[in-house]
């Protein structure tokens, strides 16, 4: 057995050192800070978590137009148990920020990886962490294997830690064999991989389900997908899966600008025809969906990433799920900017909502202690 950190506490010391930081990007407009916060969300069921958000870049949004996050704003109304901290630009004042952060009652110290972003903020945290005692954990996300850049590449960073988490079994692999038997205990949990669906195609297809007859959602979504640019539109598709009765719905679709490139689906939907449409999409939405809504769940459990419409209130589903956009109906410039965002995603899988809490539960003391060091798990269980 190898000695880690913790193995130099008394059990009394153990006993009080219950508090959890967790150190990641922060921004709710980026996938890895929408992350972060289903992570720490997770945790705060159980301790008292004391959140960092760094950001290193100071123009990591410069350029970017991005719908609001669905699952962050369910999180918006559920921040008990969680302090949230801001750590600055400055690398000695950040070191200084951790000092202070990490106080003497915190026993769990994480820090979140997305391979390809300045990552070199968390050997700063290691180091602090380390220095005060609590045991350390860098869980990393395993992103699509048209992405360059994997977890390996951070190997030196990852190799301060007491414990490695990664999305993809073969990622863990690799590091596990490069850390060698002195080396962090690696695992692979699903929470952490975004691997998946097919690699991005030339087609760019989204599928918007709407209300029976509701001609001003059908409005909004036509006029959304009208403002993709002349020059574009020939690698773009929009299928509408909607009921109705009379000409029109079929006359609205047809007097589109973009007509040739929408296509109208107006029977009943099987749940294979459901998954089919999932699988074959670039992005989906959905108007109003309720809370037992089986398109909802559909997309959920095929990753995609996918646009909420609704008109004011808040909808019922979507927690815990970083694959959610939200989209006012009302504005065709709102949905607009929702369905370029959620394509920006297409290549990513996200996992389902109550993968958070199995890997919290892995992350807290009574897990961790449960395995001995440098084994490598398989996500299969996660």
């Amino acid at each position: 057995m190898f000695w880690r950190p913790e193995d130099s506490l008394s059990n009394s010391v153990q006993e009080y050192r219950t508090g959890v930081v967790v150190a990641g990007p922060g921004s709710s407009l980026t996938i890895p800070g929408i992350i972060v916060s289903e992570i720490v969300r997770a945790l705060a069921k159980t301790s008292r978590v004391t959140r960092i958000e760094v950001d290193v870049a100071a123009d990591f949004m410069a350029g970017l137009h991005r719908a609001s996050s669905l699952a962050t704003a369910h999180d918006v109304h559920t921040n008990v148990n969680i302090d949230r901290h801001r750590a600055p630009n400055n690398p000695r004042l950040r070191a200084r920020a951790f000092r202070d952060l990490i106080a003497p009652d915190v026993g769990t110290a994480i820090a979140y990886a997305w391979p390809g972003i300045d990552n070199s903020w968390i050997r700063q945290f290691l180091q602090v962490a380390k220095a005060s005692g609590a045991s350390t954990t860098v869980v990393c996300a395993s992103l699509p294997a048209s992405n360059p850049v994997r977890p390996i590449s951070l190997a030196e960073i990852l190799y301060q830690a007491d414990r490695v988490y990664v999305g993809d079994i073969a990622d863990a692999a690799e590091l596990a064999q490069v850390f060698g038997s002195r080396g962090p205990h690696v695992e692979a949990r699903k929470a952490l991989s975004l691997r998946g669906r097919s690699s991005r195609s030339t087609d760019r297809q989204i599928t918007a389900f709407l209300p029976k007859n509701n001609g001003g959602s059908l409005a909004t979504v036509l006029s959304a997908f009208d403002a993709i640019p002349e020059a574009w539109i020939s690698d773009y598709q929009l299928r509408v899966i909607m009921r109705y009765s009379g000409d029109a719905v079929p006359e609205m679709v047809a007097g589109s600008y973009h007509s040739e490139n929408v296509r109208l689906i107006g029977e009943d939907i099987s749940a294979d025809g459901l998954e089919e449409l999932a699988s074959t999409s670039s992005a989906l939405s959905v108007a109003d969906p309720a809370i037992d809504s089986r398109v909802f769940s559909s997309a959920v459990d095929s990753g995609i990433a996918t646009v909420v419409l609704t008109d004011s209130t808040l909808p019922m589903v979507g927690r815990g799920y970083v694959g959610g956009l939200l989209a006012d109906l009302r504005s065709p410039s709102s949905v607009h900017v929702a369905f370029n965002h959620a394509l920006r995603l297409e290549e990513l899988q996200f996992p389902s909502p109550d993968a958070w809490d199995r890997l919290a539960r892995r992350l807290t003391p009574a897990a961790r202690d449960s395995s001995p060091l440098n084994v490598l798990e398989p996500a299969a269980n996660d």
